[in-house]
């Protein structure tokens, strides 16, 4: 039997992974670029400069740089949807699911993606982009107050205003990512486990 020939070419999957690694490298340094630079002042050849390839590659895995912000934007507001929708179990108490949420939101939000969504204003995106963009951090606004009003409910945590105090938890968050670098002197996770720690020791009850 003749020995079999192993194929030089890629297969279906393999070229579907690369393509995705790939992708995410020009998402990436994208959202970095927008974050440091500002959405206006980045032109395609500076992410592709960044990354040491040309214009036309980043075109072909980003389309345009409107398109490009919309999916960092995306991929960071996948994430909050994500972690605020698994913030720990039902069984748990509010204060013990408010915690877990809001290191996870940290963590999310100060990501290169969570960074990009916040230092980038959405009105750099077309109208029905921003509409469905806002619709998501609506949903994960509404589960921050759901969570509050659970601490209510349970005695876990003292009775608020849930509307004004899911503000002040992501409005404390997102300006973090304003001024976090990785390079920084602490995590996300440590930033996230401090303010957990400001805001869940705020609303015990004494």
């Amino acid at each position: 039997m003749a020995p079999t020939q192993t194929s030089p070419w890629k297969s279906a999957d393999d070229r579907l992974r690369e393509r995705e690694i790939k992708r995410e490298a020009v998402l990436r340094a994208a959202a970095r670029a927008f974050s440091e630079r500002g959405f206006h002042n980045t032109a395609l050849e500076d992410v592709a400069r960044d990354l040491k390839v040309t214009k036309p590659t980043v075109y072909y895995y980003g389309e345009s740089k409107e398109a490009l912000l919309a999916a960092c934007y995306r991929r960071a507001l996948d994430t909050l949807d994500d972690v605020t929708l698994a913030a720990g179990p039902e069984s748990a108490s509010a204060r013990d699911r408010l915690r877990v949420l809001i290191i996870a939101y940290a963590e999310a939000i100060l990501s290169i993606y969570g960074r990009c969504l916040t230092r980038v204003p959405d009105n750099s995106v077309s109208p029905p982009i921003r509409a469905e963009l806002r619709a998501i951090k609506r949903t994960v606004d509404d589960r921050i107050r759901a969570v509050l009003t659970q601490g209510v409910e349970d005695g876990s945590l003292i009775p608020t205003d849930t509307k004004m105090t899911a503000f002040a938890i992501a409005g404390a968050l997102n300006a973090a990512a304003l001024w976090f670098e990785d390079d920084g002197p602490k995590t996300a996770r440590q930033i996230g486990e401090h303010y957990a720690e400001l805001f869940v020791g705020a609303l015990e009850p004494r």
